[in-house]
């Protein structure tokens, strides 16, 4: 029975980073607004990736602590998040140039 409620805790934990994706995007979106185009917009990735650090960070070793996650799923997760913040300074950039 113990090995079936990991089972599901795991299938649970996979579509939950999924939803933490799904947020880490619209986070994005919204500094992404923020944004004023004025060169001085570099504040707002380096909270970005505050925000994720801080919210996202203690969920997601809770479920790796408790074997819900495995290395793979945690380091594609933490690398999707960082692409996300790499995204957010490129497209700031991109604005600034613009």
């Amino acid at each position: 029975m113990h090995d079936t409620s990991l089972e599901q805790a795991r299938i649970y934990a996979a579509q939950e980073l999924e939803r933490l994706k799904s947020m880490v995007l619209t986070w994005k979106a919204s500094y992404l607004d923020m944004a004023d185009g004025d060169g001085h917009d570099d504040f707002l990735v380096l909270e970005f990736a505050h925000e994720i650090e801080e919210y996202m960070g203690p969920f997601v070793r809770r479920m790796y602590v408790t074997r819900q996650l495995n290395d793979d799923q945690v380091s594609a997760f933490w690398d999707f998040c960082y692409g996300q913040v790499k995204d957010l300074r490129s497209s700031l950039s991109t604005q600034e140039e613009g």
